[in-house]
């Protein structure tokens, strides 16, 4: 899966991102947009202390690819 992923400092798009399957009433989603808000921002920024790395972004739209069992 492709990524974008902020260290603290930078951003960099990985291509290889592992994600696990999902788990008892989850499900995997082939994201086909996502966005970033604020909170994201504010993140990014410092304003907000966040553990990282970090996979920002949870604003997306896609298709169910897979669901848990």
């Amino acid at each position: 899966m492709r990524g974008v992923i902020f260290d603290g400092k930078r951003t960099q798009v990985v291509d290889d991102l592992e994600v696990r399957g999902p788990g008892p009433g989850e499900v995997l989603v082939d994201v086909a947009a996502a966005g970033l808000c604020h909170s994201d921002l504010s993140v990014v920024d410092g304003t907000i202390p966040f553990p990282v790395p970090v996979v920002l972004g949870h604003e997306g739209a896609g298709v169910v690819a897979e669901v848990g069992a």
